[in-house]
């Protein structure tokens, strides 16, 4: 019977040791996914949010970007754009956050692989992005690049992918 307890009480121990080495040190692909996930919560914004909120969503949403990251998108409807850096990207952020009811934007079937250098990683992911009630964007692949700078993972390269119609 001491027996059966100690093996029991040594299985819980260590159970508890699993479960708190990967609350420490969780795995990278799971940090990169959460990091994905956070980023559309930023980019989104609701009808009740007032200016000053919206301002502070433009300086979060930037805080997920490198100073020198590249976003290149092909959105039918809009066209094909590439924005170089946090100042093109904060013009562009200030003044759709500003100009927009109501925006969401979710990342679907998202997948990262994280390099051999555990510093930077790639996501594959689908965007829906909609604004208000009028206009939604649809569906579009997304490659997403990071690279782990200052302790977090920043996207460095966004882009659209094309796929068969």
């Amino acid at each position: 019977m001491k027996l059966a307890v100690r093996l029991g009480l040594l299985a819980a121990l260590g159970g508890l040791g699993f479960w708190l080495w990967t609350i420490c040190f969780p795995n990278p692909e799971k940090v990169v996914l959460g990091r994905i996930a956070k980023l559309a919560a930023v980019a989104s914004v609701d009808p009740g949010d007032g200016g000053l909120t919206r301002a502070t969503k433009v300086g979060n949403l930037l805080a997920y970007f490198s100073a020198d990251a590249v976003i290149s998108y092909d959105v039918p409807g809009l066209g094909a754009h590439t924005l170089t850096g946090r100042d093109e990207l904060r013009e562009i952020a200030a003044g759709g956050f500003a100009n927009v009811k109501a925006l969401t934007v979710r990342f679907q079937d998202a997948t990262a692989k994280v390099g051999a250098d555990q510093r930077t990683a790639v996501v594959s992911c689908t965007a829906r992005v909609s604004a208000g009630d009028a206009q939604d964007f649809g569906v579009q692949e997304l490659r997403i690049e990071l690279r782990k700078l200052e302790g977090d993972w920043r996207v460095t390269r966004l882009e659209t992918v094309r796929t068969l119609q």
